[in-house]
């Protein structure tokens, strides 16, 4: 269970959902606030929701006589490392760009000047910001926690790492305790990216502002590594326990 349950919760930390979220929100002028309420909202919704789901799904009698079968795993599996090769060959990004290129283009927006190294552009140029509510735009200008919270109730919905990781809490049984506390750790790694840095910004606010920059850097370069690591990771994991259970 725990093998799964890590692994599922390190993979939904390195979604790009999740590092734009964060590294956007460290970028904001006062970020401890914002991660507070981006944490509260994340952690707690996503929490609830696994506590619901694994009550729910053992009292209707999925559990340890339930599993996936293998086959399901293992075609899963495959076509992650699938995901990983067209990935990490550049095919997925070359078939995008031909897919972008059908689409009937967009007037660009006007800039004056060149953007400056290392500087990333206010909330107002943010796409589709100018459709925003009058009072949407106003509560985004000055970065209020409601948004952060709001921002961290989208990425708290379940993704297929969480249910599969819920799964493998159901199949190994256990106590209600030794449950909820899967499903807690399975949060904490899953929002490692918020806690760090709240824990971090405590001590040495300028070197964690510095490190985010870095990673900020590092995930724009190195987007196509990360995303064939993850894919190729799940898919070798999935295809092992598979085999392992024909």
């Amino acid at each position: 269970m725990w093998g799964t349950v890590l692994l599922m919760a390190a993979v939904a930390g390195v979604d790009p959902a999740r590092i734009a979220a964060a590294v956007f929100i460290l970028s904001r002028t006062r970020p401890m606030r914002l991660l507070v309420a981006y944490f509260i909202g994340g952690f707690g919704l996503s929490l609830i929701i696994g506590v619901v789901a694994v009550f729910v799904l053992k009292g209707a009698g999925f559990g340890q006589k339930s599993s996936v079968p293998p086959a399901i795993e293992i075609a899963v599996g495959v076509l992650a490392l699938v995901a990983a090769a067209l990935v990490g060959s550049g095919v997925a990004a070359r078939l995008r760009d031909r897919a972008q290129a059908k689409r009937p283009k967009t007037r660009a927006p006007v800039t004056h000047g060149p953007p400056d190294p290392g500087t990333r552009p206010g909330i107002e140029q943010l796409p589709g910001f100018d459709r925003l509510p009058a009072r949407a735009q106003t509560a985004l200008k000055t970065e209020s926690p409601w948004v952060a919270w709001v921002a961290g109730l989208a990425v708290g919905m379940p993704t297929a790492y969480y249910l599969a990781a819920i799964a493998a809490i159901l199949k190994a049984g256990g106590s209600a305790g030794a449950q909820v506390g899967a499903l807690v750790v399975f949060n904490l790694v899953a929002f490692g990216l918020a806690e760090i840095p709240m824990g971090s910004f405590l001590i040495a606010p300028d070197a964690t502002r510095a490190r985010v920059d870095q990673l900020y850097d590092w995930m724009n370069t190195h987007h196509r590594l990360v995303m064939t690591a993850v894919a190729a990771v799940v898919g070798i994991y999935l295809v092992i326990v598979g085999i392992s259970k024909l």
